[in-house]
């Protein structure tokens, strides 16, 4: 008779299997605080946008208080994260700043532009006519969209999460309370009726035969007490 066996795992499986059991006691419980880090994240995306603001209205009231104006040029080499420009102040000094100008929307290389800047800090500049207002909308609008899918996703992760601790506690008691019922099935059974040998014993022990010399007495007074009642008869 032949005996078919499982193929031996690869390498790779065998790899996988050693990668699973080193990631997984690192991944879960990331996966079960996930509700409270997408949480945390939009907070920390929240105050990051109110300090974005606060440090906005900030420059702006330094601008205010010690306001110049000037020609800038829109150098190249500007990015996403800063806009590069050069002007002249009224002291005759040629300032390029290393963080930008302030509110630089639209400006394109080479372009002209008007520029307002702090006299006692010349590197902090903004567009003519532009001040904090002009990045608030967006940063709202990013909060806005931020918090409107933290909370349904944080919450709607955490609700899954409670489902399963309940029905994992559920499970529990049944199964605590399955193990209570046997054992009490158990213990009626080692208590309850004797075997069939035991009971078929006190039977035997209880009908005893009849001795021979009382079923001969018995005879006896029988006859005794018919024998005249036939003489006469006769």
């Amino acid at each position: 008779m032949t005996t078919v066996s499982g193929a031996p795992p690869s390498a790779t499986g065998r790899l996988l299997d050693e990668l699973a059991g080193l990631l997984l006691p690192v991944v879960m419980p990331l996966v079960r605080r996930l509700p409270a880090m997408i949480l945390v994240l939009a907070g920390l995306i929240t105050l990051m946008g109110v300090l974005t603001l606060v440090g906005a209205h900030r420059d702006d009231a330094q601008i205010q208080a010690h306001s110049a104006v000037a020609t800038a040029e829109v150098l190249p080499g500007s990015d996403f994260s800063r806009t590069l420009i050069t002007f002249t102040t009224a002291t005759g000094e040629t300032v390029s700043p290393e963080r930008g100008v302030f509110y630089p929307r639209g400006l394109q290389p080479g372009q002209i532009v008007r520029v307002e800047y702090d006299s006692t800090k010349p590197d902090r500049v903004r567009v003519l006519g532009r001040n904090a207002s002009v990045g608030s909308l967006p940063i709202g609008i990013m909060l806005l969209v931020t918090w409107a899918v933290a909370l349904p996703v944080g919450f709607s992760l955490r609700g899954r999460q409670l489902q399963r601790m309940e029905a994992a506690r559920l499970a529990l008691a049944e199964r605590v309370l399955a193990q209570a019922a046997s054992a009490s099935d158990s213990a009626a059974s080692d208590s309850g009726p004797r075997p069939a040998e035991e009971s078929a014993t006190d039977v035997e022990q209880v009908v005893q035969p009849v001795p021979a010399q009382a079923v001969a007495k018995a005879v006896s007074a029988e006859s005794a007490s018919t024998g005249p009642a036939s003489t006469d008869a006769a």
